[in-house]
């Protein structure tokens, strides 16, 4: 049984941590190269370039070529007397360098925004805390980007990250909507090499029966250990979700299917209302809500059936249900977690999609 912190995916890049140095950022077209970095530790990610889709904050998309130059564990001694507010108390940075090139016909204005698309994702599935500046003087990793991008031009910046105590990284990922997660977004990720298996591998096999948190409310045993037992995930395709309207985002992703299975070890009955803490974790680092197919406007799909949700589970009795998650074309599902009531971690699965 594996346990991870658990966070909000409504927006990727939160929880900025205000420094006074270490991560300044240049602005103007005549921005300077990145300077060497502070003395740290590499870490193994993915390099090279992928065309990838920027979208400015006023919603403007705008096409580029997007490359990881490299990843350091930085000294945690650039933290002292800088002020942190907020983030992992005794967090450990990382710089992120990476290259922006413009491939579209038009200017990019506030090219620097790009730095906002971009997270570092720990070993927990849980995003790392960028870091901003203000008045500058370390030159660990200065941020040089400039304010706007010509056609055909490029530049090379780096970005500040904190990480808690005894997390790894998982992986870089780029994501096409602005630092938001929609279900429009196109997801890119260069991975980390042995973070997957690091963030994996003290989870549960598939088909093991763990013990997850519920909360059935206080008439009905309030805080319950489950039996659970992940059955199977399923890749459906974009044909299942041809009740959906033309102009719904989920049309634009791959819908899974998670099916769990749930013991009532109590001795009252409760409501069956599991579905909303599944989550379905990808290599790229997503956490992805899921819900019963039918609450999707009504969609039927074979694949999904109804059946368990909003049961009433009887003492010594159990329960199946199916969810459904959709995740961005290319990124695959490797796990699967549970939020544990009270807890705000997960309890997880590894998975084999089937």
């Amino acid at each position: 049984m594996r346990l991870i912190r658990h966070f909000a995916t409504a927006v990727v890049a939160t929880a900025a941590i205000a420094l006074l140095s270490g991560c300044a950022r240049a602005q103007g077209p005549a921005a300077e190269p990145a300077p060497a970095r502070a003395a740290g530790t590499k870490v193994p990610v993915e390099t090279g370039a992928r065309d990838v889709v920027h979208t400015a904050a006023n919603g403007k998309t705008y096409g580029i070529r997007l490359a990881v130059k490299g990843l350091v564990r930085a000294p945690e001694s650039i933290l002292d007397g800088a002020g942190a507010q907020d983030g992992p108390e005794g967090g450990v940075p990382y710089y992120l360098t990476y290259e922006v090139t413009n491939t579209g016909d038009e200017k990019i204005p506030h090219a620097y925004e790009v730095f906002h698309d971009l997270t570092l994702t720990g070993t927990d599935w849980a995003p790392g805390s960028p870091v901003t500046a203000s008045g500058g003087g370390r030159a660990g990793c200065e941020d040089s980007a400039p304010e706007a991008l010509a056609p055909s031009d490029s530049y090379t910046s780096c970005g500040t990250y904190l990480l808690p105590k005894g997390v790894g990284v998982l992986a870089v990922t780029h994501t096409s909507g602005g630092g938001f997660i929609t279900p429009a977004d196109h997801v890119t990720s260069w991975p980390v090499d042995g973070g997957l298996g690091a963030a994996s591998k003290e989870m549960a096999a598939q088909g093991d029966t763990i013990a997850v948190r519920y909360d059935a409310g206080e008439k009905q045993g309030g805080l319950l250990e489950l039996p659970a037992t992940l059955k199977s995930v399923r890749k459906g395709s974009k044909a299942d979700l041809d009740g959906l309207e033309p102009d719904d985002a989920k049309r634009d992703r791959i819908p899974y299917y998670v099916t769990i299975s749930y013991s009532n070890p109590g001795k009252s009955d409760f409501y069956a209302g599991q579905a909303g803490s599944v989550r379905v974790l990808t290599e790229s680092g997503q956490q992805l809500g899921g819900v019963p197919a039918l609450s999707i406007w009504g969609l039927d799909i074979a694949a999904c059936p109804p059946d368990g949700h909003g049961d009433t589970v009887p003492a010594g009795g159990s329960v199946t249900q199916c969810t459904v998650h959709f995740a961005a074309e290319g990124d695959e599902p490797v796990a699967v977690g549970f939020e544990n009531a009270g807890e705000g971690v997960l309890t997880g699965w590894r998975a084999r999609v089937s």
